[in-house]
């Protein structure tokens, strides 16, 4: 049986239990049993009917129908969201929502979403969320187990809220930013924090709100996606309690006690006065709003405690139903986490190339310097150079350092050589890339300009290969890319270099190559023997 289930939702539970649809034509009076499914077109709808067991389209408005426990099939259908990309990939996202859709479509007595998360993003939140919400054919449960993540989190913990009925595990929890085992640098909270229950959350506040009814309920909703929110248990002279914020409490209210004091929204700073990337743990630490299974049944969060989905089924007089899985999800996630490291790999050869572009930029414009100012030009000096390295630089907005702990944190280094100058991992492309460019300034120091035009071609078209690439990947993938670093960023950065290649390719090596063709005419002629004349 339930462990500590109130009263209240035990008998809440065995009321809900009457799922399954009776059908009764208005005019006719024909009678069927069996269930709805949300595949609808207008006003009909596809339902199963259990008595000559087969789907068939009908009018919803022209039928009476009635919940009471008649043509449903005998089973409870668990859709699990138990890994830690779950939130973080729209494509696993609506693999959940779709599963979702698709169990009520089965007809079970129950679906029950297992939760064991540490949170997510908020688009992606909404996205189940929402197929939660839509699915009103059949009851939807949470069970909140807490697995490894000992509970639901952040973005989880409001999928939670949408659910009919929120169960949770006596050793569970639920809150607004999950544990993080072992010990940790203040880099890698910052990163776990920024993955699982970053700031951008906030946003999503209303809607969170928007999934409760009871104002306190809304006040924790809030809490769970916004960590500068604080939650006090007060007590009103007439021994009346109720939570609020500490900012709003009355004098005549007294504290009984503090469920979360909130983290100012500022900038954050290390001890020694530096700017941080994010909040120490001491700062997150049972500062945010964190509920034990037994405070969040006794403040109405949830409906009551569980071990295990068999629980819930004896409390929902459905304890003969076949627990089953919708369909595994897993290769959906190993695809986004090959795709995502990719990803990382990527990013890391486009920050190695454009380091490199940057420095042929630099040799070009010495090089242009020289030939302006020294010997070699004068002779040449009839015809102005076709551009100068000014007119042909390109804008390119830089990746934010916490990029590399995005990708780090999940899996250590994303391949190559670490670079102990540089803040990425060095690829062998770009390794060899540089040896190269370094041999052909030291060895060969007033190397022509045609040389290193033709060395920036290839820079520039690898460079927007692997920006092409990356780019389609996060296309494919959303929430492959890390949070600040939008999909814009890249796609400018690609425009800009494939702009800057155009005009190298179309105008620039094409003059250079003339004005060397003019000089070997000038330097022919001037070794002609001159021809003796004859008086």
């Amino acid at each position: 049986m339930i462990r500590t289930m109130t009263m209240l939702g035990f008998i809440a539970g065995l009321i809900s239990v009457v799922s399954a649809d009776t059908f009764r034509h208005r005019e006719t009076g024909e009678v069927f049993h069996g269930f709805r499914t949300q595949n609808r077109s207008g006003d009909k709808i596809i339902v199963y009917n259990n008595d000559e067991k087969k789907s068939q389209t009908i009018v919803e408005r022209d039928y009476e129908i009635t919940l009471d426990g008649n043509g449903r099939r005998n089973s409870i259908i668990r859709v699990p969201i138990v890994h830690p990309e779950a939130l973080l990939s729209g494509g696993v996202a609506e693999r959940i929502a779709q599963a979702i859709i698709s169990a009520s479509n089965n007809g079970p007595q129950l679906i029950v979403v297992e939760i064991d998360s540490p949170g997510g993003r908020g688009e992606y939140m909404r996205t189940v969320a929402s197929a939660i919400e839509r699915t009103t054919i059949c009851p939807v449960v949470v069970f909140i187990s807490g697995g490894e993540y000992a509970g639901a989190y952040a973005a989880a913990a409001v999928i939670a809220l949408a659910a009919e009925e929120v169960y949770i595990a006596p050793t569970a929890a639920i809150g607004a930013v999950g544990p993080m085992m072992g010990a940790v640098t203040n880099e890698q909270y910052a990163a776990f924090l920024n993955l699982y229950s970053p700031d951008t959350l906030a946003a999503y506040s209303g809607y969170a709100m928007g999934l409760v009814q009871r104002d306190a309920m809304r006040l924790l909703a809030r809490a769970l996606v916004d960590k500068s929110v604080s939650v006090v248990e007060v007590v009103d002279a007439d021994g009346t309690r109720q939570l609020i914020e500490r900012d709003n409490r009355q004098p005549t209210q007294t504290i009984v006690r503090t469920l979360a004091e909130g983290i100012p929204v500022s900038t954050y700073r290390l001890p020694t006065g530096e700017a941080a990337a994010g909040p120490l743990p001491a700062e997150v630490i049972g500062r945010v709003l964190t509920l034990t299974a037994m405070e969040a049944e006794r403040i109405g969060l949830v409906n009551g405690q569980a071990a295990s989905i068999y629980e819930i089924a004896v409390a929902r007089g459905i304890a003969d139903a076949q627990i089953v899985n919708a369909p595994d999800i897993a290769p959906t996630i190993r695809q986004f986490v090959a795709a995502r490291r990719s990803i990382g790999q990527g990013l890391s050869n486009i920050e190695q190339l454009e380091d490199y572009a940057a420095t042929l930029e630099e040799q070009i414009a010495r090089v242009e310097d020289r030939l302006r100012t020294g010997t070699v030009t004068r002779e040449v000096s009839r015809t102005e150079l076709p551009t100068t390295s000014s007119r042909l630089r390109r804008e390119r907005v830089l990746f934010p350092n916490s990029v590399d702990n995005y990708f780090g944190f999940d899996f250590g280094a994303v391949g190559g050589v670490t670079d102990p100058t540089s803040r990425t991992q060095t690829s062998s492309l770009a390794r060899r890339q540089s040896a190269e460019s370094t041999r052909i300034i030291t060895d060969q120091p007033s190397v022509s300009l045609e040389v290193l035009r033709n060395e920036q071609v290839t820079v520039l078209n690898n460079l927007i290969s692997e920006y092409r690439r990356v780019t389609n990947l996060a296309r494919r993938w959303p929430g492959g890319l890390p949070p600040e670093l939008p999909l814009q960023v890249l796609e400018s950065n690609m425009n800009s270099a494939s702009a800057l290649l155009t005009n190298i390719v179309q105008y620039v090596i094409p003059m250079l190559r003339q004005q060397q063709f003019q000089q070997q005419q000038r330097q022919i002629q001037g070794q002609r023997p001159t021809t003796p004349r004859r008086y």
